[in-house]
């Protein structure tokens, strides 16, 4: 999986669950704004995700290269 990274959603009050994710603050900004000039009396929050949270059932890190090579020897099988 790729890293995470941080969007922004454009939420308007007592509407609809967001749905586009914006790549800038800039664009979600834009976006808010263009959705309160055609709802007046609507708010529209920028929200940006701060966190994610997943479950990882196996995770491989890879060990930078020199830290401590196995030998054949070592293997329990």
């Amino acid at each position: 999986m790729a890293a995470p990274e941080t969007f922004w959603m454009v939420y308007g009050l007592g509407q609809r669950q967001p749905t586009v994710r914006h790549k800038t603050f800039a664009s979600a900004q834009g976006e808010a704004e263009r959705l309160a000039r055609v709802a007046p009396g609507t708010s529209f929050y920028v929200l940006e995700a701060v966190s994610v949270s997943r479950r990882v059932d196996v995770e491989t890190i890879r060990l930078e290269p020199g830290q401590r090579a196995i030998t054949d020897d070592e293997i329990p099988f």
